[in-house]
């Protein structure tokens, strides 16, 4: 903070980063706030998760892999408040995480396409199958 300071009254020259080192400053939270917004938006992911489970049973297969594919991702989301989305995304696509979560991703992108496009149920089952397999994985 008071670098920041210093380099608004002139007193110190701002350093020379780049735009990943600006945004990686610009999204700094306490512990406090990444542990809040961490347990809120892994919550709100599980909630997603349960309320798509009855889907499930009446058969509306199409509405449990939409709401079980947005869940999945708003949990996955949430981690990126403890790390950051910077060391998220290169822990992600590390050389043994990379087919894993290129696969994940993928049937993730490939549920929630059959589901709004086809609304195959049969289609939409296997999707969420590949999807929980790379999560496994």
């Amino acid at each position: 903070m008071l670098d920041k300071f210093k380099v608004a009254v002139g007193l110190q020259e701002q350093e020379e980063r780049g735009l990943i080192g600006q945004i990686d400053e610009a999204m700094t939270l306490s512990w406090k706030n990444r542990l809040i917004g961490f347990g809120c938006c892994f919550a709100f992911g599980c909630l997603l998760t349960i309320i798509s489970i009855p889907m499930l049973w009446t058969v509306q297969i199409t509405k449990f892999a939409i709401l079980y594919s947005v869940g999945s991702v708003v949990s996955v989301m949430s981690t990126l408040f403890l790390m950051g989305p910077i060391k998220q995304c290169q822990r992600m696509f590390e050389e043994k995480r990379i087919l894993a979560t290129i696969v994940y991703i993928a049937a993730i992108a490939g549920t929630l396409a059959v589901a709004f496009t086809t609304g195959n149920a049969g289609l939409c089952l296997i999707m969420l199958v590949i999807q929980l397999l790379a999560l496994v994985w």
